[in-house]
């Protein structure tokens, strides 16, 4: 998206998405304890990219000379930039997409405990938005090694740990979910220390997404 911004201008650029919006990613969790947040951070790609072409379908197949979408249409390129991110299962419209934060903001405020699962850069900074915006709310975090933040090191892991329970953010290390455990109605979930969590059907897995390049092996 920015590519394509900062080009319009000199070149004929065509901007390829599954979706008609771009989105500020590092702001989606905020997002979803305040919707409205979400009105600055999910733009259409018309907003910004006023000379360009944007086409709304995802790429499916590339040539040395053409790439092919879903819709089935073929589109020729001199130069090529492949920037398809983390796979996701994003709704097609801007609206849709609001839609979606508003409905996890109403799953939160409608619970009284929270659960989720993994505790690296997107486990806790969704602990932390819920447990600031909603500090009556039980969230529970687990995460299966034997620090937050790992990649960052201890002293960094060891301030998270230490922000959140100042929180009253309950911090499960080295231990695992059976998401299954909590199947045909029952709200407690089990984990694979043998504990058992309630989570109100208000679960978050924080784990990491693979990338969404997987197609490009067959081009």
């Amino acid at each position: 998206a920015i590519n394509a911004k900062l080009l319009q201008a000199d070149a004929d650029v065509t901007l390829i998405d599954q979706k008609e919006y771009f989105e500020i990613t590092w702001a989606s969790l905020r997002s979803m304890v305040e919707p409205s947040f979400a009105e600055r951070t999910v733009i259409n790609h018309r907003n910004y990219l006023k000379i360009g072409r944007v086409v709304t379908s995802p790429a499916v197949n590339i040539t040395e000379s053409d790439v092919t979408t879903k819709d089935g249409a073929v589109i020729g390129y001199d130069y090529l930039v492949i920037a398809t991110g983390h796979n996701d299962l994003f709704p097609k419209t801007r609206q849709e997409k609001l839609s979606q934060y508003q409905a996890e903001y109403e799953k939160i405020i409608s619970s009284q405990s929270v659960l989720i699962i993994g505790g690296g850069p997107s486990g806790v900074e969704l602990a932390a938005e819920i447990a600031v915006d909603f500090p009556e709310k039980k969230v529970t975090l687990v995460h299966k090694g034997p620090l937050l933040l790992e990649f960052v090191g201890e002293k960094a892991a060891d301030k998270a740990f230490d922000w959140l329970e100042s929180k009253k953010v309950e911090v499960v290390l080295n231990q695992s979910v059976d998401l299954s455990s909590a199947s045909d109605g029952n709200k407690t979930y089990r984990t694979s220390g043998g504990e058992t969590i309630h989570a109100d059907y208000c679960h978050y897995l924080c784990v990491g997404k693979p990338l969404a390049s997987q197609w490009l092996n067959g081009t």
